[in-house]
C-alpha cells in the first residue's frame, strides 16, 4: 500500500463536472484541498489553480483511453463517477434502442472503462472510486427502463470491484436523491412523481462523497449509500454482508 498522504496531494477525477452535481461536488473538493481533474463534454467555469478542465465524451472509449496523454494517471487517487443521462423516456416498447446502447455508454460503459485504466494508480495510493447511481436503481421505475437498469448495473459494478480490489482501493455507490438539476427537471416533465419536499440539497451529496473519500473504513466499501442513510452512524446490523446491497430477499 501507499504511504498516507495529505489531502492536498491527492488528484481525484470528477466526470459530468460542467454541471450540476457534478459541479458542485469540483467545487467542494477543491475548496477541501484536493486536487482535482474535471472531465465533460463541453468544459467548465470552474477556475482554480487546483482545478484542471478536460474535455472528453465519457462515452467514447477511445477517448477516455487516451486520457493518458492529457493527464499523469499515476497521480490519481479517487475518481467520482458523476457523468450520466437519462436515456429514452416514455413506454420502453417505444424506446429507441439506440438511445439505450448511447445510455449505457455514458451511465455504465465510461465509467468503467475510466476505473479500470486508473486501477494501477489507485492501488499504489490506496485510492478510492465513487459511482454515482441511484435514479431506481433500488426499485422499478417505469418510462425509464434505460437510466434505471444502468444505474443497477453501476451498483452491482461497484460491489464487484470492491470484492475484487479489496484492501487496496475503496470502491463505494452513492445515490444523491433528488437534486435541483436540468435532469430532474426533465424527469418531472417525463411524469416522474418528485415532491419539493423530496428534493436535495446539493450540500448532502457534497457531504457524503467527501466522508467516503476521506474515510478508511473498509466497512462501507462495497455498499450502496444514500445520502438520507444515517451513515455516519452505523453499526454491526448496517455493516453485515447483505445490507445496503442488491439482495433477493428471503422469507425466513
Amino acid at each position: 500500500m501507499a504511504t498516507e498522504k495529505t489531502t492536498r496531494d491527492k488528484v481525484i477525477i470528477i466526470t459530468g463536472s460542467s454541471r450540476g452535481i457534478g459541479y458542485h461536488l469540483a467545487n467542494r473538493f477543491i475548496e477541501s484541498g484536493f486536487k482535482v481533474i474535471g472531465v465533460s463534454r463541453s468544459g467548465t467555469s470552474i477556475k482554480h489553480n487546483n482545478f484542471q478542465d478536460v474535455i472528453m465524451d465519457v462515452s467514447n472509449l477511445s477517448e477516455i483511453e487516451n486520457l493518458g496523454n492529457e493527464i499523469d494517471l499515476s497521480s490519481v487517487h479517487g475518481i467520482i463517477n458523476n457523468a450520466g443521462m437519462h436515456g429514452p423516456l416514455g413506454p420502453f416498447e417505444k424506446n429507441d434502442m439506440t438511445k439505450w446502447v448511447e445510455t449505457f455508454y455514458v451511465n455504465l460503459f465510461g465509467g468503467a472503462a475510466l476505473t479500470q485504466m486508473c486501477i494501477p494508480s489507485l492501488k499504489k495510493n490506496n485510492g478510492f472510486v465513487i459511482f454515482l447511481s441511484g435514479g431506481g436503481s433500488g426499485f422499478a421505475k417505469p418510462n425509464f427502463s434505460a437510466y434505471s437498469v444502468s444505474k443497477t448495473a453501476v451498483v452491482r459494478l461497484a460491489e464487484n470491484l470492491a470484492k475484487e480490489l479489496n484492501p487496496d482501493v475503496f470502491v463505494y455507490c452513492v445515490a444523491p436523491g433528488s437534486n435541483r438539476t436540468e435532469m430532474l427537471e426533465v424527469a418531472i416533465k417525463a411524469g416522474d412523481d418528485v415532491k419539493e419536499k423530496d428534493v436535495v440539497d446539493f450540500k448532502e451529496p457534497e457531504d457524503l462523497c467527501l466522508f467516503l473519500a476521506d474515510n478508511k473504513d473498509l466497512r462501507y466499501s462495497g455498499k450502496f449509500i444514500h445520502v438520507k442513510d444515517n451513515y455516519k452512524n452505523w453499526g454491526e446490523k448496517e455493516f453485515s454482508d447483505e445490507m445496503y446491497k442488491l439482495r433477493r430477499l428471503k422469507v425466513l
